[in-house]
């Protein structure tokens, strides 16, 4: 939560809202009005529905605060627990990595690609000179097919 949230909590139960008595009421009236009223007048009928619709109003408020309140303690500990899982796979793949490409295995990839240099250093000479024979016997065929025609004309 918040501390502007926290503030805005303590704020609103700082403020205790007072319910009026029938005597404050008949004074307060009285004052405001210059009318007395007894305490089984109609007008302090309302004033007492009025105080218990307030109890039970601030009953509900407080009921429902409290399940707003749960609700996302839960939802905010479900998703923590989410992120703490998604990290943990996270490092766990990171140790992974690290692990494969200690450098030991450096140096056998760094080996690996040097052999692989010199084998394939190897193929392209053997193919150069391979190309060189053939060419030369192509040469020489050509030649022997030339010879054969001038032979026969």
């Amino acid at each position: 939560m918040s501390s502007a949230t926290a503030q805005k909590t303590d704020a609103a139960d700082s403020e205790q809202w007072q319910q009026m008595t029938l005597e404050e009421a008949i004074e307060v009236a009285h004052r405001e009005t210059g009318i007395s009223y007894q305490k089984d007048d109609p007008i302090l009928a309302v004033v007492s529905i009025l105080n218990a619709f307030w109890d039970r109003l601030k009953g509900l408020l407080e009921d429902e605060r409290n399940r707003v309140s749960d609700q996302f303690q839960n939802d905010v500990s479900g998703i923590n627990e989410a992120i703490d899982h998604k990290i943990d796979d996270v490092a766990t793949s990171i140790q992974t990595v690290a692990r494969n490409l200690g450098n030991d295995n450096i140096q056998t990839v760094v080996s690996a690609i040097a052999q692989h240099a010199v084998e394939s250093d190897k193929i392209t000479r053997t193919i150069r000179k391979a190309f060189y024979g053939f060419s030369a016997l192509a040469f020489t065929n050509w030649l022997a097919v030339a010879a054969f025609y001038l032979i026969l004309k």
